[in-house]
């Protein structure tokens, strides 16, 4: 008799071997699904004429048709192995439950996109992780960061915004990238820098940097009674920050360092964030006349604050995921994304 009851769909067993999307266990319908709708949005963009994997992975992404990537390490062992491969894997559990204990630390998942708008497309301008443009594209994708501790402030240095592409440190994601207009008109755009997903609340202790042309502001989710998130706490005078690296990369230092006492010609201060500016946005920005061949820098640095008292270890297993969307500034109006565009049309949404 098989061990299957009727007209109940067991899940696996163990969950090391299930899919996981965001570092959440899926079950076997949302596989299904992910899988069926994953081809489905494959057959429409190719209907389109969009046959590039990296843009396939992109929207899928987008609209949550993904799956985590494996670490493949333990598998061949286990079948190559026998008592001894068993053995290893017992061993190697007991020592990340170990580590987990002992170093219990939060983790994000998530991915960081850049897109233009079809305005921003059909005006000419174009992205690119490096400054000279050598492969301009329409929008940036980023691998989420994992296994990532909380840490402080101070850790991020000054030169964080010296970079080009992907430059991770240890604790922290960072991303600096460059918008162009290879157009022949002087255009105005906006930005928004949102949400795309979550889970366990971890925004509530993520802070983000976003550095344009040279200039950084702070952000991070307001406090409980919605005022802005200040570490340490307003009715904390006792401790302090005496040295911020990044803070020279303000734009107006005072905005963010609030002096909190003087101890032998040291100055100690408190770090004064913006808040988001909705559970779904962190912020938004504007360039106008944008001339031709104009180009601005933007970089964007997120970590979990060590400092912040709602870094917990009820965040363990976390994940969040950002977009940063360009859209052209027409008479006054916001042009719709590429992406909202490519979202109402597609096929599955209509079944």
């Amino acid at each position: 008799m098989s061990g299957k009851v009727a007209g109940v769909d067991k899940e696996p067993g163990w969950k090391f071997f299930r899919k996981t999307r965001g570092g959440v266990a899926l079950t076997r319908e949302e596989v299904k699904y992910i899988k069926a709708e994953r081809k489905k949005l494959k057959a429409d963009m190719k209907a389109r004429g969009i046959y590039s994997k990296y843009e396939f992975e992109t929207t899928a992404s987008l609209l949550g048709l993904y799956f985590d990537k494996r670490r493949g390490v333990l598998i061949p062992l286990l079948f190559g192995g026998g008592r001894i491969a068993w053995w290893l894997l017992g061993a190697g559990l007991l020592l990340f439950g170990t580590f987990f204990v002992m170093s219990a630390v939060t983790q994000m998942r998530g991915y960081f996109t850049i897109n233009l708008s079809d305005g921003l497309f059909r005006e000419g301008f174009v992205l690119s992780e490096t400054e000279d443009f050598e492969n301009p594209v329409t929008y940036l994708f980023c691998e989420p960061v994992q296994d990532v501790p909380c840490i402080s402030i101070t850790s991020i240095g000054a030169d964080i915004d010296d970079y080009e592409g992907q430059h991770n440190g240890s604790g922290y994601f960072a991303y600096t990238y460059f918008v162009r207009n290879e157009g022949d008109s002087t255009v105005d755009y906006n930005w928004e820098l949102s949400i795309t997903g979550e889970s366990l609340d971890i925004s509530r202790a993520a802070w983000i940097m976003v550095i344009e042309d040279g200039e950084m502001v702070l952000y991070a989710e307001a406090d409980e009674d919605g005022y802005a998130q200040t570490v340490p706490a307003e009715d904390d005078d006792s401790r302090g920050y005496t040295d911020i690296p990044v803070m020279a990369l303000a734009y107006d230092p005072s905005e963010f360092l609030e002096e909190v006492k003087v101890v032998n010609d040291r100055v100690y201060s408190r770090i004064v964030t913006v808040p988001f500016e909705d559970e779904d946005t962190v912020t938004v920005g504007y360039q106008s006349e944008v001339a031709p061949m104009d180009v601005h820098k933007y970089t964007v640095v997120l970590w979990l604050e060590g400092d912040d008292p709602d870094c917990t270890d009820e965040l363990i297993g976390g994940h969040l995921g950002l977009a940063m969307q360009y859209t052209l500034v027409d008479d006054g109006e916001e042009e719709k994304s590429f992406w909202d565009n490519l979202w109402d049309s597609l096929t599955f949404w209509d079944e």
